[in-house]
């Protein structure tokens, strides 16, 4: 088994004073992939959930849609590899899409899911050195995942929905990061309509949550939040 924290022996000060102690850091595990016989990449990830992240990662970069366009899909932890092979030998391209999602959420509903997304990691209390993504149906939490990297998260929160066979295109993801233009096209392409942030978004993902009527809400803080993109699914009561 691969722990997902590591003792380290560490020199801590508060104020002037000084300790010597262990303190829990996260574990940064790398993974190779071999896609149809060719290494496409390395992630350097937290080291569970590894089956999602394998099906979250190809399945946002394009090259499956459901799970089963897999044919062979194996872990091998002591080597850290995984070996994919797909039906499709080609990778798929599609365009992005405008979301026609007609869902709502209210505004205490968002307040709560934040904070259920945050306070959910014991492994972000023991290390502070992990994002969290979850998936979740209105206030109903589907899946909650942790890695050291976002969009390893989001992969992982997404991958677990497509071995699951979970429509995404009614869902809401909450992310405890930035928003970036590479997390809004993960949601784009798995046709999820509310994105929500404990962070900011960056220019060009408010941008393409205009353009392609993606709910985008950042800063959720307490009883706070702004929205950047298409308010109309939130309901203030």
């Amino acid at each position: 088994m691969i722990n997902s924290t590591l003792k380290v022996p560490i020199t801590k000060f508060e104020d002037f004073k000084m300790n010597n102690l262990d303190e829990d850091i996260v574990v940064e595990y790398p993974l190779k992939i071999i896609l149809n016989n060719v290494d496409i990449g390395t992630l350097l990830c937290t080291p569970y959930n590894l089956y999602e992240l394998v099906v979250g990662f190809i399945k946002n970069k394009g090259y499956i849609d459901k799970f089963k366009d897999l044919d062979v899909l194996k872990i091998d932890k002591e080597n850290r590899v995984a070996i994919v092979n797909t039906n499709n030998k080609r990778i798929n391209i599609k365009d992005l899409s405008t979301s026609k999602s007609d869902i709502s959420i209210n505004i205490e509903s968002i307040y709560k899911i934040m904070e259920r997304n945050l306070t959910y990691s014991s492994l972000f209390k023991d290390t502070g050195g992990v994002h969290s993504v979850s998936i979740f149906d209105d206030n109903k939490e589907i899946i909650i995942c942790e890695d050291v990297a976002r969009h390893n998260a989001m992969d992982k929160a997404i991958g677990y929905c497509i071995i699951n066979d979970i429509s995404l295109e009614d869902k809401i993801v909450v992310v405890s990061g930035r928003i970036s233009q590479e997390m809004m096209l993960k949601a784009v392409n798995n046709s999820i309509p509310i994105v929500v942030s404990k962070s900011a978004p960056t220019n060009l993902s408010i941008e393409l949550a205009k353009k392609l009527n993606i709910t985008l809400i950042g800063f959720v803080r307490g009883k706070r939040m702004n929205i950047y993109a298409n308010d109309h699914r939130v309901i203030i009561k």
